[in-house]
């Protein structure tokens, strides 16, 4: 995929070892898919960026903390970005606009947690760039709220990007594309 970036965004420790809030669920192929993601984008030279949410003392990911550290099977590599951000968008109050249009991206792949937080915002403020974005359907995931599982969340989240103008495939396929295989 030409002019593309992978956006992995905030896959932190904290959503996985249970000390300040329950595991992420779906963890198990959350972090598969997103792996996928990373191995294809590394394979075919696509940029990749790690967003990495940071928040106040005690929460979740404590900027500085071991719970803000990206997810332990990732290992950014030196000309991997990481981007950290205080908001749910990581667009927001970050350079990662800059970052990208220098790369000449024209289209993002997104992939990460929290489904109606931080992977919404962002989608949602890089179609408002003008960048198409490709979501990895089953590439984001959340915890239960409101009475509703996870993956429904999810699901509405597909749902709404959908019709915002976010084009959805299931992480193989984008895996697929990535490295340009049919």
């Amino acid at each position: 995929m030409k002019d593309t970036a992978l956006l992995v965004i905030d896959i932190q420790r904290g959503a996985f070892d249970a000390q300040r809030c329950p595991p992420i669920d779906r963890a198990a192929e959350l972090v598969e898919r997103a792996n996928a993601l990373i191995d294809a984008a590394r394979t075919s030279g696509t940029p990749i960026v790690f967003v990495q949410h940071a928040s106040e003392p005690g929460d979740v990911f404590e900027a500085g903390s071991v719970h803000a550290e990206l997810h332990e099977s990732f290992g950014p590599r030196p000309d991997e970005r990481v981007v950290q951000k205080w908001e749910s968008s990581a667009f927001d109050g970050t350079d990662l606009q800059a970052h990208l249009q220098g790369l000449g991206v024209k289209q993002v792949v997104v992939c990460g947690l929290q489904s109606e937080f931080c992977v919404s915002n962002t989608s949602r403020s890089a179609l408002a760039l003008g960048y198409l974005v490709q979501l990895a359907a089953d590439g984001h995931s959340t915890w239960p709220s409101g009475g509703r599982t996870s993956q429904a969340i999810s699901d509405e989240v597909n749902v709404a990007l959908q019709a915002a103008g976010a084009v959805l495939q299931p992480t193989a396929a984008l895996a697929a594309a990535i490295e340009g295989r049919p």
